[in-house]
């Protein structure tokens, strides 16, 4: 694959990937904040500059590591994360067409969710739960010919293994083993992709423009809101406008928050995530 690296400026919002990523890398502001659902008070915070040096990190990573092209289909199964945050901005500067599964999801949606993936043919699956797409479950019997590449949930993680205790295959890439050991820069220019490029369903961007309009920027949450909710700026984790919501968000230089549990679920937690980031 042609190697890459950032380049391009930008005087209002960015309009391309490389803008966009330039724009992050210069603010030390938080871009990116994550609460550990059912995890206590757990709360990680990625300033733009960090977040985009995971970005390159990982495109630097997939165009060394994966025979992906620009518009194959990328799949991540995995739950809200800053780290499957991170994943997502990088496939969409890599030009792939995104889908996002949560594992978490009820089991009623995984079979349609299932279905989805037959007919997306993912040539590459990155996930959380590597287990099920090795095994001969529903998942292990969609997984054909697709690459698969393990995610684990910790900031300082050396192995997917060591962070979980589960080995991967031979086959299989361990980002967190391999992100590391790329460069911080690129070495030559990623394509001017546009924002506005990412593919969505139709009628999926009827409410661009509204969510990242909030003072506190973008809420993604792991369950469906309720309608209240959806007033205050939430967007699903897995909804098919995902990224160019939290792209928009971004280029407007408010953070994305991910709350990976269910608000109605966590009514104190979910109070105390508002409080804590201004977003009502």
């Amino acid at each position: 694959m042609t190697p890459l690296t950032l380049s391009g400026s930008t005087a209002g919002p960015p309009q391309t990937f490389p803008a966009l990523l330039d724009l992050l890398e210069a603010r030390p502001q938080p871009a990116l904040i994550w609460y550990g659902a059912g995890q206590g008070e757990e709360r990680v915070e990625l300033s733009g500059r960090v977040l985009q040096n995971w970005t390159v990190k990982l495109i630097g990573l997939f165009d060394q590591e994966s025979e992906m092209e620009a518009d194959d289909a990328v799949l991540i199964h995995a739950a809200a994360h800053w780290k499957a945050a991170a994943v997502l901005l990088a496939a969409g500067a890599l030009g792939w067409k995104i889908s996002v599964i949560d594992p978490g999801a009820p089991q009623s949606d995984q079979e349609g969710l299932a279905a989805a993936v037959t007919a997306q043919q993912p040539g590459l699956v990155v996930t959380e739960r590597p287990g099920d797409w090795t095994g001969s479950g529903t998942w292990g019997q969609l997984l054909g010919d697709a690459e698969l590449a393990a995610l684990s949930p910790g900031l300082l993680d050396a192995s997917f293994e060591e962070a979980t205790g589960q080995r991967l295959p031979a086959w299989a890439l361990d980002i967190s083993a391999e992100v590391r050991q790329h460069p911080d820069q690129l070495p030559a220019p990623l394509p001017p992709r546009e924002l506005s490029e990412v593919p969505v369903p139709e009628g999926a961007r009827s409410e661009l423009g509204t969510a990242a309009g909030r003072g506190g920027g973008l809420v993604v949450v792991g369950a469906s809101p309720q309608a209240p909710l959806q007033d205050w700026g939430l967007t699903h984790w897995g909804a098919p406008d995902l990224l160019p919501q939290m792209l928009e968000t971004w280029a407007q230089s408010r953070p994305v928050v991910l709350f990976p549990g269910d608000p109605t679920a966590q009514p104190q937690a979910w109070e105390q995530m508002l409080r804590n980031e201004a977003v009502r």
